[in-house]
């Protein structure tokens, strides 16, 4: 009975656990406006710490950071990383260490790329494929893994086209093909990229190669690699090579149809950018933003040992990296920042309004992270009974507890600051005229003047992050490909600074209202669906083939 008990408890607990982030944003809502009734003074005060918040999560944290993580881009851009690899070399040899028996050395690395696809046009991954031959590793340290769906039609054709195409280009090309209908899985990437793996371990284990020494980096189909991304993937040499998990730095810039997307999808398009680069600023921060990157790097041997990549959660990355961290599954997990950007399309229909849904299916799915969240609580309690002493607890803590903080900062508060953004300019106007209301006492004017000086710092850095975003846009345009004649605006407007500020600043001012009702309502679906459930359908916005782009 005991165990029995156990288990029904523990499955109650993780079905709580599914109404955390619904019940995080009706609670903070549902707050705010109960507070507007009930005192208003102490209301703009709660509301005052909350917009100061936003600030530093939306504004200044990503326009101080990204400015430098853009810096770091640049000076990693220009980084011989062969040079670096042999002074850590030559630093151990004059301190007369003892090199550890497990150290790699710069040609025993070999990195193998999983590209999981479905349906996506040929041309796309060709051009994604060729960002990866271009990399002066490929031919000696690089193996392609076209990750594709059974399903498909004509899929083998397809693979078997591009395995005979890049065969010469790779020194190890294979294409894997996951059925559909599996038990226990869930169609999409993840559920992909674990039969990609688990059919490349096989491989691995047939060619006798050490798992130790093999890096497996998942992408998108459609990523474009910086051409020296794969010399800057250096696995520490203070650590257990095991325990190596290193990250990409990701940039979802669009670089093939940023100027063709509608303006409200541009706008949102243009902030997310910026964000990585503020992520790459602050590497690794006191807030734990070590956190699994988009395209990320991982040593095959963790890869394996915490299983793969689960097939029944739709986040692969921050999924991956949370199974890395619990300490039953991969234990003490490092994390290290490559700063040379990776650039993706952004979805893209024949149309203006088929290209604004398509950015809205992409919100919707991307807002389903929010369900990493229900993973991590459901399974910390789990984590924490088989840790072996305190110290494993604290660094588990100490950890996880950062990592929530950043879930929420990105999905809670997005699911409430339409709310909270909407109340604050009447709820200040309403104190300021109606000064009888002095349940705040002296602190009146304090809590007033506070929110109208951080309204007027939050103007200051809505103009600096679109400097950022003009200053990243063209430390990658030569990556994205020029502006079709029918764009709107017209194409110079990109080739000089300061019409493409004035435009970014347009329509940032215009369109920031529709990216945050749109970002609050996708959040509101996800935690919705994530009340009932962990799995999903996995859509996959539209995406533009290359030959349109050629045209």
């Amino acid at each position: 009975a005991g165990p029995e008990k156990h288990s029904f408890c523990g499955a109650i607990y993780a079905k709580c656990c599914n109404f955390v982030p619904v019940g995080s944003m009706a609670f903070l809502n549902v707050l705010i406006i109960w507070l507007c009734f009930v005192n208003r003074p102490h209301a703009l005060a709660y509301l005052t710490v909350y917009m100061i918040h936003h600030a530093y999560v939306y504004l200044f944290h990503v326009t101080a950071f990204s400015l430098v993580g853009q810096l770091k881009i640049r000076s990693s851009e220009l980084m011989n990383y062969r040079e670096l690899h042999d002074e850590r070399i030559l630093e151990r040899e004059e301190r007369s260490e003892v090199p550890h028996p497990e150290e790699l050395v710069w040609e025993d690395l070999m990195h193998f790329v999983i590209l999981p696809n479905y349906k996506e046009d040929i041309d796309i991954l060709r051009e994604a494929i060729d960002t990866l031959a271009i990399s002066t590793l490929a031919r000696s340290q690089m193996g392609l893994v076209l990750a594709m769906e059974d399903g498909e039609p004509n899929v083998q054709e397809k693979a078997e086209e591009l395995l005979e195409e890049y065969r010469l280009k790779f020194k190890y090309v294979m294409a894997t093909y996951h059925p559909p209908g599996l038990p226990n899985e869930m169609p999409g990437k993840s559920s992909n990229t674990r039969w990609a793996a688990q059919r490349l371990w096989s491989f691995l284990d047939a060619e006798g190669m050490d798992k130790d020494r093999v890096v497996l980096t998942v992408a998108d189909a459609d990523s474009d690699f910086h051409p020296v991304f794969f010399r800057g993937v250096d696995v520490p040499r203070d650590v257990d090579p095991g325990q190596a998990h290193a990250g990409g730095d990701h940039l979802p810039a669009a670089h093939h149809a940023l100027q063709k997307l509608p303006l409200p999808a541009r706008r949102r398009q243009a902030l997310l950018p910026l964000r990585d680069p503020a992520r790459a600023g602050k590497f690794v921060g006191p807030l734990g933003d070590a956190a699994a990157l988009l395209d990320d790097g991982i040593m095959s041997n963790l890869a394996e040992k915490v299983g793969g990549w689960d097939p029944d959660w739709i986040s692969e990355d921050w999924h991956m990296f949370l199974n890395c961290l619990l300490p039953q599954q991969g234990g003490q997990t490092s994390v290290h920042a490559i700063l040379l950007p990776v650039i993706n399309y952004t979805p893209e229909d024949e149309s203006w309004w088929g290209s604004l849904m398509a950015r809205w299916t992409q919100a919707k799915r991307h807002a389903l992270g929010i369900a990493e969240m229900v993973y991590y609580l459901a399974t910390l309690p789990q984590a924490i009974a088989e840790c072996e002493d305190c110290g494993a607890v604290c660094y588990l803590l100490g950890r996880g507890v950062p990592i929530m903080y950043k879930m929420f900062a990105i999905h809670i508060v997005m699911g409430t600051y339409s709310v909270y953004s909407s109340i604050n300019g009447p709820l200040l106007w309403w104190v300021w005229t109606h000064p009888e209301e002095g349940s705040l006492g002296s602190w009146r004017d304090f809590w007033m003047y506070l929110s109208l000086y951080n309204g007027i710092f939050c103007s200051v850095l809505f103009l600096g992050l679109n400097v950022l975003n003009v200053t990243l846009y063209n430390g990658i345009k030569d990556r994205i490909v020029p502006p079709a004649k029918n764009t709107c605006p017209p194409g110079w407007v990109y080739m000089y600074s300061a019409p493409h500020y004035l435009f970014m600043l347009a329509g940032a001012t215009l369109m920031s209202p529709v990216m945050t009702t749109a970002g609050f309502l996708a959040e509101w679906i996800a935690a919705v669906k994530t009340a009932k459930s962990h799995k999903f359908e996995y859509v996959v916005a539209l995406k533009p083939s290359a030959a349109k782009h050629k045209n």
